[in-house]
């Protein structure tokens, strides 16, 4: 749906409700805090005027930060200079790219950040949009319902913003070609690959060496940050067994849901369709629907022109038939046509966005409601989990409240009935248990429970499944002891030398074969040999993905000479590429089909990189200063 209709709508019933829906949010949770406008707000930079607060800093930091833990990253492998120094740009360039947007007159309207809001899964329960789920979510991520609307309305013109530089960026028919042939090259290629496992044995690593890189490089032999906690789990699904099911109760639970149950009526329609696309306007589209409409009416098979004329190839080759479908499935100007046809009736000419159709109803299954009895072991389990949920959610505010004041986990255990467990000692990267959940072990290291001995936070391991965890013991990261690391350090410091043996190597024969060395008299010197692949294209699937790209790499010889070069791989072999033969592919031999899919990616990435650029020029030519 268009923003322009969105905002036509927006004087609707159903508009009114849905905004009043967020209202009732604002209500309820408040518009922040007026007062903090009346004070200055330190602030940490300035964009063409408009400042960057601390206060949005600290929130971005801290937001950055949970993302980062949830990555699975532990509190001591972040950062703290290079998280700060990335937020901060990161909020400059949203300031310029916001200006930019606004001066642009780029628009998203409230109305459709109100629906968006209440449309949001993560913000309903039941499929309903629920306020007290609306606060806790956004809350967690550091934001008020007034300042979450604020950022969605920044992302959103952002998102217009980058998408119409981005779809703007075209090639030429000639720059196509000119790629797709350098795309679709192909060259002889023989390389030398030097294995560093083969010359670890030859290289020597003293005692001191051994010694002195251990004591200059301590971080590297740190052991990991654990904590052994107890903790106790509230799960709904072991409350479904507790829920009794009386038959009345369950019998007016189905009279008050059932809706739920009923069928909607179904229609199989079958269609002829003609596109418009680049090559065929409307008005030919038009032509041709119009054209074949007439010959039906003259008599002759409809199932019988589909299968000849129809253009969707998922229904042609069955006359067009689309079989049962449920109100919802079609675009709406074509199910609106659908859903009024008699049955047999065929429509005049519809058009939608794929182009002209003529539509037929085939058959009618009609709404259904079914009795209590046809459904009740679903209705029972409906019951179940929504008796459940209740439950489920008064459990765990007690759960919040009595770990908050007990002083142990024991006591709120026995006042719930539930069961103190531990998961021995943990640290990040677990992939089992609770503690497999980011949350669980940030909680665990926040101050309060880790220093002062709480009981944690309640946290949402999933809606369902809520823990509050204590730490049992921590064991902090401390530097392994010598004798421990040394031969790791030993190998380590091994495997460096024979990297750089390896490299040395490379540029001895690269150098050789530059002076013209015959290349079999080189690798027999180095007890190497020559692996040769012809006509190799790129990503060629039987060669070494780095190799290969390296080899592409290289410049083109001129005609019946070789480029030489050496590259170091990600394994710490080093590798020399001899290249010869290099041809382009012949225009006469493109594919259409691969030129467009050719055009569709390059295109991509050249409007990625007009964004990137246009988001330099704004930061070239505005007004930044940074307070710190």
């Amino acid at each position: 749906m268009s923003i322009q209709s969105l905002r036509d709508s927006s004087e609707g019933v159903i508009s009114k409700i849905l905004i009043g829906l967020i209202i009732v949010v604002f209500a309820l949770f408040g518009f922040g805090s007026i007062t903090t406008f009346l004070a200055p707000v330190p602030k940490v930079a300035t964009v063409n005027g408009e400042d960057v607060t601390q206060q949005e800093m600290e929130i971005a930091v801290e937001r950055n930060r949970r993302l980062l833990l949830a990555e699975g990253r532990s509190p001591a492998e972040i950062n703290e200079d290079a998280l700060r120094r990335d937020v901060l740009q990161n909020l400059i360039n949203r300031k310029l790219l916001s200006v930019a947007a606004d001066d642009l007159g780029l628009f998203f309207s409230d109305e459709a950040i109100d629906r968006e809001i209440v449309e949001t899964e993560v913000f309903q329960i039941d499929g309903v949009f629920n306020p007290g789920q609306f606060q806790m979510v956004i809350g967690g991520a550091g934001y008020t319902p007034l300042s979450y609307r604020a950022e969605m309305h920044t992302d959103k013109k952002l998102q217009q913003l980058a998408e119409s530089i981005q779809e703007s960026a075209f090639l030429t028919e000639a720059q196509l070609r000119r790629l797709s042939s350098l795309a679709q090259q192909v060259r002889d290629i023989a390389y030398l690959r030097i294995d560093v496992d083969t010359l670890v044995d030859e290289v020597a690593v003293t005692e001191d060496e051994v010694r002195t890189y251990y004591d200059n490089n301590p971080t590297e032999f740190m052991t990991q940050e654990t904590v052994d906690l107890d903790y106790i789990e509230l799960k709904r699904s072991d409350l479904m067994a507790q829920v009794t099911v009386d038959e009345e109760e369950l019998r007016q639970f189905y009279e008050d849901t059932r809706s739920l149950y009923a069928r909607p009526e179904n229609r199989r329609v079958a269609h002829i369709l003609i596109e418009t696309n680049d090559e065929v306007s409307a008005g030919q589209a038009e032509a041709r629907i119009n054209d074949i409409y007439e010959r039906i009416k003259s008599g002759e098979d409809f199932s019988e022109l589909a299968r000849e004329l129809s253009e969707d190839p998922g229904s042609a080759a069955q006359g067009g038939d689309l079989g049962f479908s449920p109100p919802g499935t079609f675009v709406p100007e074509f199910e609106e046509v659908a859903w009024e046809l008699g049955l047999n009736q065929l429509s005049t000419p519809v058009q939608t966005e794929f182009g002209y159709h003529l539509i037929k109803l085939l058959g009618i299954e009609e709404a259904s409601a079914p009795g209590f009895a046809e459904v009740r072991d679903q209705v029972e389990q409906e019951f179940r989990e929504a008796k459940a949920e209740e439950i489920f959610v008064g459990l765990s505010g007690q759960l919040s409240e009595l770990s908050f004041e007990s002083p142990d986990l024991i006591g709120p255990a026995a006042e719930l009935d539930l069961e103190v467990k531990s998961t021995g000692h943990v640290g990040s990267g677990i992939t089992t248990g609770i503690a497999a959940n980011p949350e669980v072990i940030a909680a665990a290291l926040e101050p309060d429970v880790l220093m002062d001995g709480n009981n944690s936070r309640i946290i949402e391991v999933t809606p369902n499944h809520h823990v509050v965890v204590r730490v049992r013991e921590h064991k902090p990261r401390q530097i392994k002891d010598f004798e421990q690391v040394k031969v790791e350090v030993r190998q380590q410091l091994a495997r460096q030398k024979a990297m750089e043996m390896a490299r040395a190597r490379a540029e001895e024969i690269v150098a050789m074969l530059e002076e013209g060395a015959i290349t079999r008299y080189v690798a027999d010197q180095y007890g190497l040999s020559w692996t040769v692949v012809s006509e190799a294209s790129r990503n060629q699937a039987d060669m070494d993905r780095e190799i290969n790209q390296e080899a592409f790499r290289l410049p083109r010889p001129a005609e019946t000479t070789k480029s030489v070069g050496y590259s170091l791989l990600s394994s710490g072999d080093a590798v020399v590429i001899s290249v010869t033969n290099v041809r382009n592919q012949p225009e006469s031999q493109m594919n259409v089909a691969e030129l467009e899919g050719l055009k569709r990616i390059l295109e991509n990435q050249r409007g990625a990189f007009e964004y990137r650029e246009f988001r330099n020029q704004l930061a070239e030519a505005g007004d930044i200063s940074r307070s710190r």
